[in-house]
């Protein structure tokens, strides 16, 4: 429509608009989610006191655990041809007086054992135990097949039926694992253990396999650069590729263990 004023007067100026950016942004503000609540930790402290220990030493562990299970160890029953990676890992070695324990002892057992021993009774502790009773079993299981049926040296595969009791031997761990979380669980009044879906329901876990990778390339990295200790030295030096100011070990490890917070 025009201009419809008194004769002579001249046009009011046209309506300020927010530029293509504001608009392209406004959105975005809108929908943004609000901040996360912070987490309430107050109910550990009515924890007895070697429990709480326990429970914050070694939660990262169990989350680092529960991600290997998923994203590392069930891709490779479905490839008889790297099965003995599934065995190594409850190998140890002993060359002289230089002993070692398998991995599995190493980052699962011993974990769950000093956790299921420090929780009393009644604040889950037996259920602990029994969990990892079962998760020993079955890994033992696990690896047992493992190393019968791997195509390693071999020209024969697996057959259908070996191949179903692997997938059950890691289905039974995946139980006990995920019994022995509950059982965490309910006895901080926590919930930052999450349950390992089942083989085909891997999309239902909420934890980002992205960072759990980025995670193992940072450490490996970290490893190669003389470990965290050295963080700072190498910070500030041009080597491996890395510039002043970038963390030489990565940054992926406060965005993974950030998760659900």
């Amino acid at each position: 429509t025009g201009w419809a004023g008194p004769p002579g007067a001249p046009p009011p100026p046209p309506p300020l608009l927010p530029p293509p950016a504001a608009l392209a942004l406004e959105p975005l503000f809108l929908d943004a989610p609000a901040p996360r609540a912070k987490v309430d930790t107050s109910v550990l402290d009515e924890l007895p006191p070697k429990a709480k220990q326990a429970y914050l030493q070694y939660l990262p562990q169990l989350q680092l655990n529960a991600d290997f299970y998923l994203f590392e160890l069930m891709p490779l029953l479905a490839d008889p041809g790297r099965w003995d990676r599934i065995s190594d890992l409850s190998s140890s070695t002993d060359i002289g007086s230089a002993a070692s324990i398998s991995r599995m002892d190493r980052e699962f057992v011993t974990p769950m054992k000093i956790l299921a021993l420090s929780f009393p009774p009644d604040l889950g502790g037996e259920e602990m135990q029994a969990s990892l009773d079962v998760f020993q079993r079955s890994v033992f299981q696990l690896a047992r097949l493992a190393r019968k049926g791997s195509t390693v040296g071999n020209t024969a595969g697996p057959s259908a039926k070996e191949v179903a009791d692997l997938y059950a031997a890691w289905d039974s761990g995946r139980g006990a694992l995920n019994a022995f979380a509950d059982a965490v669980n309910e006895g901080t009044g926590a919930s930052r253990l999450l349950a390992i879906p089942p083989k085909g329901q891997e999309k239902s876990y909420p934890r980002s396999k992205a960072l759990y990778t980025q995670l193992q390339k940072d450490a490996a990295l970290c490893r190669n650069r003389g470990g965290e200790a050295l963080a700072g030295l190498w910070g500030n030096l041009m080597v491996y590729g890395t510039v002043p100011g970038v963390n030489p070990c990565g940054n992926a490890a406060q965005a993974y263990y950030s998760q659900g917070l």
